[in-house]
Order: C-alpha cells, then structure tokens, then sequence
C-alpha cells in the first residue's frame, strides 16, 4: 500500500507576521520565499548589497513550474530528509531536529526504493487501494502537497483559516483524489499543553514530532475527522457504522457483521459484537494510538476509546506492509511497532482476543 497519509511538504509562503505553531511552520515568519521560489532560476549570490546572505542551489538544471527551485518531492525533502533544521520524514534514519523521536507518522518511502510496500511511496502513480477515484490526476505522482498545504495550516477564504482553527500538520482541508472531501483535522493550536475535547488532537508540547506528546480526541463519537481526511484517497475505507463501506449492525451491546474494519463509532469492549477487549488493551504497556470524547488515556484507558486509521498505520509509513504497526505490548516503542512485535496478530492482539489466544500475544 503506496498510500496512507503524504509526507511534510515546502513549497514555502511569503513572508508573513507572526510566530508559528506546531506544525504550521510554513505559514507566519519563519521561512523566506526564496528558499523554494526563484524568479529566473540562475541566482548566483544572495539579496544583500554585497551578494551575501541566504541562497538556496537549484535543484537540478531546468526551470520548475511555480518557480520552484525543484521538483516538488525533491524540494520538501531538502529540509524534511537529512537536515537537523526539521523533522526528517523520509526513510528508516531518522536525522532531522529530533533525531529521538518515536515519529507519529513513522516514514516515507519513494519510488525505486525497496520499501514500496511500507507506506506512501512518493512519485508513485499507483491508484490508491480503497480509491473512489478513477486515478492519479499529477502525471508525477503522489507528492507531499497532495496531503499538505505548503503554505501552512491555514485555508485562504476558508472558515478554518482561523487561527484556532489551523489544521493539524499543515494537511489539507480538501485531501488527496476526492475533491467532494472537505474536512479539517484540528488540533489546541494556541495552548499547548491544555487539551481542547472540542479539537482532535492534542499536542503536549509545541513543534514535537514523537507520538508520546500527542493524543487523539473523539469531538464527534459517530465519525473521525483523521479518517475522514483519509478517505480523500481511500474513500472505500472510511464510513460511519452501517454504511456500505464499513457495515455492522447492532448486536446486543454491540456489533456485528462489519464489512471492514470500522475508523469511528466504536469503543474497543464492544467492537464487533464482544470480540474485542478493553481489559487486553489496558494490559498492553505499550498501547496504540485511540481517539478518547473524554480525553483520558493513561496506564489504562477507560471503556470509550475508539481506534482508528492511525491505530494501526503510521501516516507516513515504516519498516512493514501498509506501514502496519506491529506492536505486541511489551519492550521499547519503535516506529514499526515495539521490540517485541514482529507480526500482523502482534497488532490485532491488541484489541482481540482472538489474537491473543491463537498467537500467543500477552
């Protein structure tokens, strides 16, 4: 699977006031035009009198479309691959300015590489399993701004232009292939640390990339805004309990008959009619990621959290098919799961019994 959330792009804005967010580091004062735009592609010194300060090489030998220095893969990972200034989202080395971090996206992988089956592959022009498209629309394939908005979080004209209402990570508003899919995944933009239940994600600490300093929230029990912006490229994948995408009907005190793995309207204990439980989940120390109304997470979580796509898949990708998380519980959290985990039934052992019985899971 070549696609599951895109990777931090660069395609960067003018110079804007302000200081900026958490992953709205394109849209206030921090980055120069220059750094991605030149005017005449052949700038041979910087904008002081003297020649000197900033310039940037261009990437390659011809002139790019919007000016751009490069292609646009290339550009966004000219500062996202390999360089301590910002987080390092491309490939298992992870050397960017927190070269510690248990990445919350995990990583990308590009096309030639021997991972393509690890997550997004960039460039790649492969239709998107699950796509309600009829393909690809860029004839270079799938690259960063298909998922992220290179001028920042926020949505020119757009109600959540606002700044409380900056979407998490620079991702768009309008994902992927499916143009009619209009959500925002918001997050406490102005007050790290203080979680917000009326946002979907909260973030411990400002500009921190590891997936301990960030949670989900469940504002709407019934639908997931990650998942949502998900199925702008893997429509078949998202749906609200009962519809033709996911299925299930009610049975008992829970569900039953999915068609597919439910993204929203569920609570783990009651997920699939009884199969799945909380008291396994809370007795895994290293947990996966699930979306809480009441914003409680911990050593134990209580009976109202709901996994996720993120549960299971690392939005960039990593080391394993469909950048799947192979977590078993136990031993050191790693991007591809934890030390422990090797397997699929690792990861489904998490929540169902059965995975835990036939595999031998703790």
């Amino acid at each position: 699977m070549r696609f599951i959330l895109a990777g931090l792009v660069a395609a960067v804005p003018a110079i804007l006031v302000g200081s900026a967010s958490a992953g709205d580091y394109h849209k206030d004062g921090t980055l120069l035009c220059s750094q991605c735009h030149v005017m005449h592609f052949s700038q041979s010194h910087g904008y002081n009198p003297n020649g000197s300060g900033f310039i940037f090489t261009p990437i390659g030998s011809t002139p790019h479309e919007f000016l751009l220095r490069g292609p646009v893969n290339d550009m966004c990972l000219t500062c996202h691959d390999n360089n301590g200034i910002a987080p390092d989202v491309y490939g298992s080395a992870n050397t960017g300015n927190g070269p510690s971090d248990v990445r919350l996206g995990g990583f990308l992988n590009r096309l030639g590489d021997p991972t393509e089956a690890s997550g997004h592959t960039l460039n790649s022009t492969d239709i998107a399993p699950g796509s309600t498209g009829a393909g690809w629309s860029d004839p270079a394939g799938l690259n960063c701004v298909n998922c992220h908005n290179q001028h920042g979080g926020s949505q020119s004209g757009s109600t959540y232009g606002q700044p409380g209402y900056s979407p998490y990570r620079n991702l768009r508003v309008t994902a992927g292939q499916a143009a009619s899919n209009s959500t925002v995944v918001t997050y406490n933009y102005t007050a790290h640390g203080t979680n917000d239940l009326t946002r979907d994600v909260f973030e411990r600490q400002a500009a921190e990339y590891d997936e301990a300093d960030v949670d989900w929230n469940e504002p709407n029990t019934a639908d997931s805004a990650i998942a949502k912006f998900c199925g702008g490229c893997h429509g078949d994948f998202h749906g609200q309990v009962g519809s033709a995408q996911i299925g299930g009907v009610a049975s008992g005190a829970g569900f039953a008959d999915f068609v597919r793995h439910p993204s929203a309207g569920v609570n783990i204990g009651v997920l699939g009619g009884g199969h799945s439980s909380l008291t396994l989940f809370n007795a895994h120390t290293n947990k996966v990621k699930v979306m809480s109304p009441t914003g409680v997470w911990g050593a134990t979580h209580p009976g109202d959290v709901t996994p996720t796509c993120i549960s299971c898949h690392k939005g960039h990708g990593n080391g394993n098919a469909f950048g799947l998380l192979f977590r078993q519980g136990t031993g050191t959290l790693t991007e591809n799961g934890d030390t422990a985990g090797n397997q699929l039934e690792d990861l489904c052992g998490q929540c169902h019994v059965q995975g835990r019985y036939f595999f031998n899971n703790p």
